[in-house]
């Protein structure tokens, strides 16, 4: 299986691959044991998270605790029956996160909650062997891009230690 660690969980667990910096946006995969496909493609770190909650509204796992409000009033929520959300979470637990990596990174994601707005949960960056909990969307995306600013050889500021 290489280098990726295998998690096993009740939770999914999404593999985000960077492959690119383009001008300052990261550019890269994810994949998911929800997905049909084999990975979805994003530009830039908002289409990242974008794309992971909707998959996560889709499943309903984590469950959010608030609703999102915006300007527009357009509801996106896939609706999936109760065998569909059923089925979808056991694909997501079986994923196996070792088949692809990103050119410049690669990050395992765990989101536990999604909590006051924001998620909550784990990101393990496979090269460095390292895992970091994040508290909040914002420090998950300042940790992603302060690992693919700095590199292999640098130590990310949080993720000297190993939390495991």
């Amino acid at each position: 299986m290489g280098e990726l660690e295998t998690i096993t969980t009740f939770l999914p667990n999404y593999l985000v691959c960077i492959d690119k910096c383009i001008e300052g946006a990261l550019v890269g995969r994810i994949y998911s044991g929800y997905n049909k496909v084999n990975s979805i493609r994003f530009r830039d770190i908002h289409q990242m998270l974008i794309m992971i909650e909707e998959i996560m509204d889709a499943v309903q796992c984590p469950g959010a605790s608030t609703n999102i409000r915006g300007f527009r009033n357009e509801d996106k929520i896939v609706a999936l029956n109760r065998t569909e959300i059923r089925e979808a979470k056991k694909a997501m637990r079986k994923f196996d996160t070792g088949s692809e990596s990103g050119e410049k990174a690669t990050f395992i994601l765990q989101i536990k909650f999604r909590q006051n707005a924001s998620w909550q949960g784990t990101v393990q960056w496979v090269e460095k062997k390292q895992k970091l909990n994040f508290r909040s969307a914002l420090e998950l995306i300042k940790i992603i891009d302060s690992a693919c600013e700095q590199g292999y050889e640098a130590n990310v500021i949080g993720l000297e230690q190993n939390i495991i």
